[in-house]
């Protein structure tokens, strides 16, 4: 005997465990104790400690996919334990390297994760971004986000970072004049 009464599952209810369903199975793809591939071939080698390094603001490991598509090209400049990215228009910004980026003192030179150097007076280019500093406590700690915030320019307050990549500085080029 029909009595009008429809005991089948509602669109809602159907669309809620569907959703479920492929989350579950999405879910399964990378368990707890499993990391996803590294960006890089070199990103899972040793990387220094800390985020800072001598003059140096490094993001922390592991890098990270590419994301940043703002330019970033400038003078590296080193004023007592701040790095600064001069750009053409003369803005300062401290800047926030890659990680494994480190200072070589003697050298008086940034060390990329890839091994090549960037010395002081030279132009770079890259991609990444500007960020104001109180944004970098939650990327890089309070460590870089302090010495940032002592190494900005008067009434700017930003940063500029290259992107957590190891191929982030694309080019390194004499300064004109040098």
């Amino acid at each position: 005997m029909i009595t009008g009464e429809y005991k089948g599952a509602s669109l809602g209810t159907l669309a809620v465990g569907l959703t479920l369903a492929v989350g579950l199975v999405v879910g399964l793809g990378v368990g707890d104790d499993e990391q996803p591939a590294p960006a890089s071939p070199t990103a899972d080698a040793s990387f220094p400690d800390g985020t800072i390094d001598g003059p140096v603001m490094r993001h922390p490991p592991p890098f990270d996919p590419a994301s940043d598509t703002a330019e970033i090209f400038g003078t590296l400049v080193l004023e007592g334990e701040c790095l600064l990215l001069v750009s053409l228009q003369g803005s300062r910004f401290p800047i926030v390297w890659p990680a494994g980026t480190t200072w070589d003192a003697e050298g008086q030179a940034v060390v990329l994760h890839s091994g090549e150097r960037v010395v002081i007076d030279r132009d770079i280019e890259g991609t990444g971004g500007y960020a104001d500093t109180e944004q970098l406590v939650g990327w890089s700690g309070d460590e870089v986000a302090a010495r940032a915030d002592s190494c900005v320019d008067g009434d700017i307050d930003e940063v500029a970072y290259l992107e957590n990549t190891p191929d982030a500085v694309q080019h390194v080029m004499r300064t004109h004049g040098s």
